[in-house]
C-alpha cells in the first residue's frame, strides 16, 4: 500500500469509527438529557471533523481546498480540546464551591481554547500576519498538550473525591499517549520531512481505544446513578411507609379517643335531658299551680292595695313561667332535636287559636289583636309554627303601649309565603337583633309595664324558622314599632307536601 493509499484508508476508517460514536452519544444525549454525554459528542465531533480535514489537507486535488482544511484543522483540535475539558470537569464534578481554584483554571483554559480559533478567523480574513498566525497555531498545540495534563492533574487531585473518579485517571493512558504522539510529531513534521504514518495510525488506534474506554466509564456512571437513584427512591419509599404507618396509628388513637369523647358526650346530655325533665315536672309544675292559687285569691279579695300586690305577684309568677317555658324549649330543641312532621296547616285556624291565647294578657294592656290572612295555608310542622307564634306574640304584647293593636298577618310575595307579627311599641336596635342572629347571649329587657324579658323567645323563633326550612327578618325603629317577617319557599312546601301524599 502506498503513502497516497495508506493516507487515504486511515482516514476514513477513523473518521467513519469516530462519526459513528459521536452519532451514538448525540442519540444518548437526546434521550437522557445529561450533560456530559453533550460534551462527550463535541469532543468525539471535534475528533471526527479534525481526522476528516487530513484527507483534504493530504489529498486534495485543489490547493484552495487543501489551505482551507489547514487553516480549519485549528478550530476542530480546539473543538476537540474544548469538549474534553467540559467533559473531564463535568465527569469530575468540578464546580465552584467544593473546588474554586480549580474550578477558575479550567475557565482560563476554556476562554482560551474558545478565543483562539476567533483569533486565528480574524487574523487570516483581516491582516494575514504569517508570524501571529503561526504563533496561534503553535499556542494551539501549547494548550491541547497542557489541556491533556490538566485533566491528569484534576484526575490525582480528586483521586478519592467519588466512587468513579479513579476510573477516570486509569483510563487515560490512551489519550495521554495518543495526544504526545500526535502533537510531538506535528512539530517534527513541521521541521523535517519524514513518513509520519506509523505515528497516525498509532494515535488513531489510541484514540479509538480512548473513546471506548470512556464510553465504558459513561456506562459504568450512569448505572451507579441509576442505583443510587434506586436506593433513594427506596430510602423515600420505606421513609413514607414508616409515615403511613405512624399516622395511621395516631389516627387510630385519635378516633379511640373521639370514640370515648363521643360516650362522655353521650351520658352528659342523657344527663342534662333528666336535668330539664326535672325542671318541667317540679320547676313549672307548681310555678303554673300558684298562678292558679294566686288568681283564686285576688277573686275573693275585696281590699284594692291588696288587689294590687297580688296582681303584680301574679305578674312575676306569669314572667317566671315564661322564662321556664322559654328555657325548655330552648333546651328541648339543642339537646333532643325535633323530628318535623309537616302538614298543611289553615293559618286562619293557627292564627286564632294564638290571639285566643293571649286575649286575657292583651286586655290587661288594653291591646287589639288584629288578623290579616292574605294567603291562607301553608305546609310546615304546626306545633312548631305555633311555639313560634306564641313567642312573638309575647314579645309585641310586653312591648307595646297601652291601647295600641297588633297585627298577625300572612301574604304570598315575590316567590315566598310570609308570616309576620307587627307591633307599633317600643320598637328596637336592629344591631340588637342581628346580636341574636349571630348567635351571641341574650340581653334582658323589660316591657311598657316593667315585664321582665329574656331574649330566649327570639333564640328560639330563629332556630325554630331555620328548622322549618325559613328564614326570620325584623324590621325595627325605636318608638315606631317592630315587624317580624318568617319567609318560606313554597317550592320546598309543595315537595314536602307530595312526598307525605
Amino acid at each position: 500500500m502506498d503513502h497516497l493509499d495508506f493516507r487515504l484508508f486511515t482516514t476514513v476508517v477513523f473518521a467513519a469509527i469516530f462519526g459513528v460514536f459521536a452519532v451514538y452519544h448525540l442519540l444518548s444525549y437526546l434521550i437522557l438529557r445529561h450533560k456530559i454525554l453533550l460534551f462527550y459528542f463535541i469532543l468525539i465531533l471535534g475528533l471526527t471533523l479534525h481526522w476528516a480535514l487530513s484527507f483534504f489537507i493530504n489529498n486534495s486535488f485543489d490547493d484552495t481546498i487543501a489551505k482551507f482544511a489547514d487553516k480549519a484543522s485549528l478550530t476542530t483540535a480546539m473543538l476537540t480540546t474544548f469538549g474534553l475539558l467540559m467533559f473531564t470537569k463535568n465527569y469530575l464534578n468540578i464546580t465552584r464551591k467544593p473546588y474554586p481554584k480549580l474550578s477558575k483554571i479550567y475557565r482560563s483554559f476554556i476562554f482560551i481554547v474558545v478565543s483562539l480559533p476567533v483569533l486565528h478567523l480574524a487574523n487570516t480574513l483581516f491582516t494575514g500576519i504569517v508570524w501571529f498566525n503561526d504563533a496561534i497555531v503553535i499556542l494551539a498545540a501549547i494548550t491541547s498538550m497542557a489541556s491533556i495534563f490538566l485533566n491528569i492533574f484534576a484526575g490525582f487531585w480528586l483521586f478519592n473525591a467519588q466512587k468513579f473518579n479513579k476510573y477516570y485517571l486509569y483510563s487515560y493512558a490512551p489519550i495521554l499517549l495518543a495526544a504526545l504522539l500526535y502533537i510531538s510529531g506535528w512539530f517534527l513534521k513541521r521541521q523535517f520531512s519524514f513518513n509520519a504514518n506509523p505515528i497516525l495510525l498509532t494515535s488513531s488506534i489510541l484514540v479509538t481505544l480512548q473513546l471506548i474506554l470512556f464510553s465504558l466509564l459513561l456506562g459504568f456512571k450512569f448505572k451507579s446513578i441509576e442505583d443510587e437513584t434506586m436506593k433513594i427512591q427506596l430510602e423515600a419509599n420505606q421513609n413514607l411507609i414508616s409515615e403511613v404507618d405512624r399516622q395511621t396509628k395516631n389516627l387510630q388513637i385519635a378516633n379511640n379517643s373521639l370514640e370515648i369523647q363521643n360516650d362522655e358526650l353521650e351520658r352528659t346530655n342523657k344527663l342534662k335531658n333528666k336535668l330539664f325533665s326535672l325542671i318541667t315536672h317540679d320547676v313549672r309544675a307548681p310555678l303554673n299551680n300558684i298562678s292558679v292559687i294566686i288568681a283564686m285569691i285576688e277573686e275573693q279579695i275585696q281590699d284594692d292595695e291588696m288587689k294590687q300586690i297580688f296582681e303584680k305577684l301574679k305578674g312575676e309568677i306569669s314572667d317566671k313561667i315564661d322564662m321556664v317555658n322559654g328555657l325548655l324549649q330552648w333546651s328541648y330543641s339543642q339537646l333532643e332535636g325535633i323530628k318535623l312532621n309537616k302538614k298543611r296547616c289553615d293559618l286562619q285556624e293557627v292564627f286564632t287559636t294564638v290571639k285566643n291565647e293571649f286575649e286575657r294578657i292583651a286586655e290587661d294592656k288594653d291591646i287589639t289583636i288584629k288578623l290579616e290572612v292574605s294567603h291562607a295555608e301553608i305546609v310546615t310542622d304546626e306545633n312548631i309554627l305555633t311555639v313560634i307564634l306564641r313567642n312573638l306574640i309575647s314579645n309585641a304584647i310586653k312591648f307595646s303601649h297601652k291601647g295600641q293593636k297588633i297585627e298577625l298577618w300572612s301574604k304570598q310575595s315575590s316567590g315566598h309565603i310570609e308570616i309576620g307579627v307587627k307591633d307599633f311599641g317600643t320598637g328596637m336596635d336592629s344591631s340588637w337583633f342581628n346580636q341574636i342572629v349571630q348567635g351571641d347571649k341574650p340581653q334582658s329587657t323589660r316591657g311598657t309595664f316593667g315585664e321582665k324579658g329574656t331574649g330566649f323567645g327570639l333564640l328560639i323563633t330563629k332556630d325554630f324558622v331555620e328548622m322549618l326550612g325559613g328564614e326570620i327578618i325584623c324590621e325595627s325603629q325605636i318608638n315606631e314599632g317592630t315587624n317580624f317577617i318568617l319567609r318560606f319557599k313554597p317550592e320546598l312546601e309543595e315537595r314536602t307536601l307530595d312526598s307525605k301524599a
